[in-house]
């Protein structure tokens, strides 16, 4: 479980950094972030992989709400994830992965 929390770390870590050198990289060259996001959304398969990162941040906020224990909790780790993206995800999981592994391993 251990190399699962790290390997999901250093994902996040990786996303991260791509960000962040996507934010940077020759903005003069390839235009800011909303003018990029304008370009993406008017092309069919675009506009397609954006609303699947959209369901997926639904389907992780869900996993969250139906997990947590508190509801201000559950809302304060799930709403992020809609600005933060998947890197905020990250860190959920790997903060919660021994929990979860515990509640699914646990017999009734």
């Amino acid at each position: 479980m251990n190399a699962l929390r790290v390997a999901i770390g250093f994902a996040g870590l990786a996303l991260l950094g791509l960000i962040v050198w996507a934010m940077l990289a020759y903005p003069e060259v390839h235009g800011d972030l909303w003018l990029q996001f304008g370009v993406v959304t008017s092309l069919p398969w675009g506009l397609v992989s954006i609303v699947d990162l959209y369901v997926g941040f639904l389907i992780f906020a869900a996993l969250v709400l139906i997990t947590e224990r508190s509801w201000w909790a559950a809302a304060l780790w799930a709403a992020p994830v809609f600005v933060l993206g998947n890197v905020w995800a990250a860190v959920w999981f790997v903060l919660r992965l021994p929990v979860l592994v515990a509640r699914l391993r646990r017999t009734d």
